[in-house]
């Protein structure tokens, strides 16, 4: 796609200040939590399993409690109201069309 190294390479950091990287910040590397939430999530693991499948319980409990914390961030914003059907939400294609 032509993207130049620099990029490519580049840590992925907030830059607020010199040397700041995101996995500095986090104290683990986005490879490491990758793998936990594949099994947290993709595979639902319960966090007893991903300790016995190697993982640091410390770490196990971090993520899980990040997860938790940012679950806001997952949930779609309030939506306006502004006519009597607001697609999407209370007019659905499948139901309402019959297909």
């Amino acid at each position: 796609m032509g993207v130049p190294e620099a990029i490519l390479s580049k840590a992925p950091s907030a830059d607020l200040w010199l040397g700041q990287t995101d996995e500095g910040e986090l104290g683990f590397t986005y490879d490491q939590a990758d793998r936990l939430l594949y099994l947290l999530i993709d595979q639902r693991y319960t966090p007893e399993e991903c300790v016995e499948a190697g993982f640091d319980e410390n770490f196990v409990r971090l993520v899980i409690q990040r997860v938790r914390r940012n679950q806001f961030k997952r949930v779609l914003p309030p939506i306006a109201k502004v006519s009597n059907r607001t697609i999407g939400y209370d007019f659905l294609y499948l139901r309402d069309w019959g297909t």
